[in-house]
């Protein structure tokens, strides 16, 4: 992608708005933060790369380059308001003032309310010369398709997983292979996610869930008690955590056993899961508390009435 980005510099077919989209923890910052470097400098180097010395870089460097504005939510978790969208749009109709180009960085892009994306789509219609837009979204499917439509897309994948474990190996990740290897599909096998994650001490949190997921299975959990300790944990990687169980243990029940009353269960216990995390993806403003009582009200309804419980 960095030499797609490049070709396109060169030939001088650089879009107006690019979305930079994929899973958390593929470099998606680092990766815009390189395009603005790149297209900000004054003086580029033979190999495309920014001189890091003209007066451009070293503005940026600093962190107050005046032809460089980064927009995200004012606090963690919340939305890009509008205001933040017009504020964007009254300075980019200024000209630039050290460099031959103005950017712009709004991340997650997937943050801002439905104002915020109106006052964007306007901004996207009317494109302003020598200004590059850059989205950084981990959800993309949650920006309108007018929005997605109007922006040339740079889609990020998660690496094989023996090349992300050679990074990490690079990283000085002390941890064993195996281990490694299962926190890597927890994080959708982005590799720097897997950073996060251990920084986290993620395991004690996955052996917790893992018991309250035995709990739900065996029919002795309380939904609303246990919807409100998962308060703590982000709903989306319990849910994956989750699916990774019961594929696992599916595949292992398999081993010994053609067909059984638990294989159903653990099928539809699958599908369930998965359409919770397809409700997560899709709804900006969910009741995660009530969506997360709702999933565990349904898979004990799905062990309620086997043979045997599930474990």
């Amino acid at each position: 992608m960095w030499q797609r980005f490049c070709q396109q510099q060169q030939q001088q077919r650089l879009p107006h708005a690019l979305l930079l989209s994929g899973v958390a923890g593929l470099g998606k910052q680092q990766f815009a933060k390189a395009i603005v470097a790149n297209v900000l400098c004054m003086s580029l180097k033979n190999d495309n790369s920014p001189c890091g010395q003209c007066h451009s870089c070293q503005l940026l460097s600093a962190g107050n380059h005046p032809d460089h504005i980064e927009i995200m939510p004012e606090e963690v978790g919340k939305q890009i308001k509008i205001d933040q969208i017009r504020g964007l749009k009254e300075k980019q109709q200024l000209t630039t003032s050290v460099a031959s180009w103005k950017s712009i960085i709004i991340s997650p892009a997937d943050a801002m309310n439905v104002s915020a994306n109106n006052s964007l789509l306007k901004l996207l219609e009317e494109p302003q010369q020598n200004t590059l837009l850059i989205l950084v979204s981990d959800k993309p499917e949650r920006l309108p398709i007018t929005i997605r439509s109007r922006c040339q897309s740079y889609p990020f994948s998660s690496p094989p997983t023996e090349q992300a474990l050679a990074w990490l190996a690079t990283q000085n990740v002390n941890n064993q292979n195996d281990e490694l290897e299962k926190i890597l599909q927890l994080a959708s096998g982005a590799p720097i996610k897997v950073l996060e994650m251990l920084d986290a001490n993620i395991n004690e949190q996955y052996q917790q869930i893992e018991r309250d997921f035995d709990a739900i299975l065996s029919g002795q959990a309380n939904p609303i008690a246990l919807a409100t300790s998962w308060k703590n944990f982000e709903l989306s990687e319990v849910l994956q955590y989750l699916h990774y169980l019961i594929k696992k243990r599916l595949i292992e029940l398999m081993k010994t056993e053609q067909k059984s009353t638990k294989n159903r269960h653990y099928l539809k216990i699958s599908d369930c899961i998965m359409s919770t995390i397809k409700l997560t993806s899709s709804l900006n403003n969910v009741n995660k508390t009530l969506l997360t009582e709702d999933f565990i009200v349904s898979v004990m309804q799905i062990t309620h009435n086997s043979e045997y419980k599930v474990r």
